[in-house]
């Protein structure tokens, strides 16, 4: 194994330095600084992105994905987490933002909701592992241990440590997306994962390897907003889920349930099935 090799690993578990530099370099800010917020009492609740970690750039720099200004139209306040990559491990930084989402709570947000990108995927459900504070959670492309072609010694961790943390999800609702082509994902993941969660009893949302989106960032592409914006906004309607509303394309309607009566899951899959659009509206 290579030194880059070794401290991509390192980095994922190990906090690189000490915790009051690593407050300083995490923070949350506005996804869209140029679109006011509602604010806790008009506001559906509030959305938290979680961007990626890089070996070599600065994530905190990247684009806020163009599915979070659909839920802000959709009457949620979105903020985004950032994170120096310096500062940025698994422990540490899925402690700060439980600490934040907290805060979010404190303010007299009724919901908080976690999105996440590759790392922050991780970061979004090792925060729901951890709080009951955390409503609903949609990751895309989770990954913290590397690609396939750079990082093959722990590249399967992608996958197996994955599934711990489904397992242990508190009570969040929980949306995820895998896609085609991208270096970071072992394969299986989607069905594992639809698998954990019902057995688990919590609505959940599967979307495994989408028509048309491919590669570890097709989240970030407007495309992929357009496919999904609805969708992930009525997941985070928890009236429409607990009424047992199945995604389909850009919308929610009654459906059959994968789950117990009492936990109704919302399910959907673009592996082998029509039940999402081939073409995007």
């Amino acid at each position: 194994m290579d030194l880059r090799r070794l401290l991509f690993g390192l980095m994922a578990a190990l906090p690189l330095i000490g915790s009051a530099e690593a407050h300083d370099a995490q923070w949350l800010d506005p996804a869209y600084a140029n679109r006011p917020a509602l604010g806790p009492a008009k506001a559906a609740g509030a959305v938290i992105w979680s961007h990626g970690r890089s070996v070599d750039s600065e994530d905190s720099t990247a684009p806020t994905p163009p599915y979070m200004a659909a839920l802000q139209e959709g009457g949620w306040d979105t903020f985004r987490f950032n994170r120096m990559r310096a500062a940025d491990s698994l422990s540490l930084s899925a402690q700060a933002l439980v600490e934040e989402i907290h805060r979010l709570k404190r303010r007299g947000y009724r919901q908080v909701a976690l999105t996440g990108q590759s790392f922050g995927g991780f970061l979004a459900l090792m925060a729901a592992d951890a709080s009951d504070e955390v409503d609903a959670v949609v990751v895309t492309a989770p990954a913290a241990y590397g690609s396939f072609s750079e990082y093959y010694d722990s590249w399967r961790n992608n996958a197996t440590k994955l599934y711990p943390l489904l397992e242990h999800v508190r009570h969040a609702r929980v949306m995820a997306f895998f896609f085609h082509g991208d270096d970071f994902d072992p394969g299986g993941r989607g069905e594992r994962s639809r698998a954990i969660l019902a057995a688990r009893r919590l609505p959940y949302v599967i979307v495994d390897q989408p028509a048309l989106l491919t590669s570890h960032w097709a989240a970030s592409t407007p495309k992929f907003a357009k496919l999904y914006g609805g969708c992930m906004l009525g997941f985070l309607d928890a009236v429409r889920v607990n009424d047992g509303a199945a995604c389909r394309g850009d919308e929610f309607w009654a459906g059959a349930s994968e789950a117990p009566p009492l936990h109704p899951a919302a399910t959907a899959s673009a592996q082998g099935t029509t039940d999402l659009p081939l073409e995007p509206r």
